[in-house]
């Protein structure tokens, strides 16, 4: 009976140590694919606490390792001072994010853009304001070398989303200028643009911006791959992955070098209520709240490559929820590398599906 207990035992140890064997193998032949595989530069949009949605701060914490920079949204354009700027937190609260980012090996960009004013008409008039006049561009230029100076930033990204369609051009100007001067700063100079296609399912806000002009004057181009489905849509896939390399193929024929190229990944979903004909923008954690208290089934949409559920709720209305997981998040990181790109950009961290950070550095070597 002792043999038997023995043997046994033995067995048991001998097929647990082989298991680990494998499961160590495995995970060295993934980090071994990914040692020879080029770097590639993970930006995490950050923002402090909206509403009930958490700040961005505590994934920096945990997730510094998958990190490459993270890019403050604080600063919109001034509406009454044109080229100054409007900031929502004190310069002590920057300091010690950029301070603490810093240590972590992270890079720091400030964003600016010029969202939520009380309409989106005046948001174009505020960039306006900036880009067709001159001394106001100069003003602007100065005063982001001032605040990047000041408070040590590695690099900026210029997020101005609806433009006048005469500004086109003038915008161009602007981030030429712009890199020119702070190029000579050793910043970067990044710039976010709407998903275009070339076709019916680009953004409607894309024929605002040159890409083949701004891909050569700026350091990086954040091509903002999400929303294909939104509030003005039907319900469907945040970013189907189509649709998602047709935006990279429209850029690579517009000129813009892979190696300039951020795609845009969203960390969030939309939960359309089909009855009442509106949407809500959601946090992953949001949404599987929701998937448990209503008891839906997440399925999966091979044609997107996108996860969804319904469900109806307490009000009898139905509804429709499409968003990004770690699993879809796979098929973009694909597209990551099959085109060389120079990396990826999250909107944004914290509301993300926390596996992401097991996949993205399984799928790329992440820039430090």
């Amino acid at each position: 009976m002792k043999n038997y207990w023995y043997r046994t035992f033995t067995i048991v140890s001998l097929s647990m140590a082989l298991l680990q064997m494998s499961s160590c193998s495995q995970s060295q032949a993934k980090e071994e694919s990914n040692r020879n595989k080029p770097p590639r530069e993970v930006l995490g949009f950050y923002t402090e606490k909206e509403g009930t949605y958490p700040g961005s701060q505590p994934t920096v914490n945990s997730q510094f390792n998958s990190l490459s920079i993270i890019a403050p949204f604080w600063y919109k354009l001034d509406d009454k001072r044109p080229g100054s700027l409007i900031d929502s937190v004190t310069a002590d609260h920057k300091r010690k994010v950029i301070q603490s980012a810093h240590e972590k090996h992270l890079k720091v960009y400030m964003v600016v853009h010029n969202l939520f004013y009380e309409t989106v008409e005046k948001g174009k008039q505020v960039a306006s304001n900036v880009l067709d006049n001159n001394n106001n561009r100069n003003v602007f230029i100065q005063n982001l070398r001032n605040e990047m100076n000041q408070f040590k930033y590695d690099g900026i990204n210029i997020d101005m989303e609806n433009l006048y369609l005469t500004d086109r051009d003038s915008f161009s100007l602007l981030i030429k200028k712009l890199s020119d001067e702070l190029n000579r700063d050793g910043k970067v100079v990044t710039v976010s643009v709407p998903a275009n296609t070339g076709d019916s399912r680009a953004n409607p806000w894309s024929p605002w911006f040159d890409y083949e002009k701004l891909g050569q004057f700026s350091d990086g181009l954040m091509i903002m791959t999400y929303d294909e489905h939104n509030t003005r849509t039907k319900p469907g896939s945040t970013a189907s992955v189509d649709w998602t390399e047709a935006t990279i193929r429209y850029a690579l024929k517009h000129e813009v070098a892979p190696s300039k190229i951020f795609l845009g990944i969203a960390g969030y979903g939309w939960d359309w209520d089909t009855t009442a004909g509106k949407a809500r923008y959601s946090s992953y954690e949001e949404l599987m709240d929701h998937k448990v208290k209503y008891k839906a089934k997440v399925l999966w949409d091979s044609h997107s490559k996108t996860p969804h559920f319904s469900y109806v709720d307490e009000e009898h209305h139905s509804h429709q929820a499409w968003f990004e997981n770690s699993h879809s998040l796979r098929f973009k990181l694909n597209l990551v590398e099959k085109y060389n790109l120079r990396g990826i950009g999250v909107w944004r961290l914290g509301l993300e599906d926390p596996m992401y950070w097991k996949t993205i550095p399984e799928k790329i070597k992440v820039k430090k």
